[in-house]
């Protein structure tokens, strides 16, 4: 008679829930290090501009010490850097993300004590990614003779 041989309908159900199963977990993977990937180039941008704003505090400060340490206080005084005003008598609160509507920066200033010899400026740019907050900060320390 007839001596085919062939998969029984249980061997190839098993087949396909094992096959089903590998591209659901291949599937996993791929989606997790794509949001990973996603957050560390956010967070490589994120950096870029605290470094560019740590480069303009530079600046300020070598440009006018005395005018530069007058931006400050010993408790610290915040700053918006997305849309940063010296002028301003009180500070903008950071509410608003600029550069792209992604990241927000923002700089506090705060003075060693009286006379100043010495400023602590932190930068802190943060975003939301997923639902999340994210944020990379910066602290430099800038003294009267560098």
């Amino acid at each position: 008679m007839f001596n085919k041989k062939s998969f029984s309908l249980i061997e190839v159900l098993v087949f396909t829930a094992v096959l089903g199963l590998f591209f659901v977990a291949a599937i996993s993977v791929a989606t997790f290090n794509f949001k990973n990937m996603k957050i560390q180039e956010h967070k490589i941008l994120a950096t870029r501009y605290a470094e560019e704003a740590v480069e303009w505090v530079k600046q300020e400060k070598e440009d006018d010490w005395t005018e530069f340490i007058t931006h400050g206080t010993l408790s610290g005084r915040p700053y918006c850097f997305n849309s940063i005003n010296w002028d301003s008598p009180s500070p903008p609160a950071c509410d608003d993300y600029g550069l792209n509507n992604i990241y927000k920066r923002e700089l506090l200033i705060k003075n060693s004590h009286n006379p100043v010899d010495q400023v602590d400026v932190t930068i802190t740019v943060s975003w939301q990614d997923m639902g999340t907050n994210l944020s990379v900060q910066i602290k430099s320390v800038f003294k009267l003779l560098e």
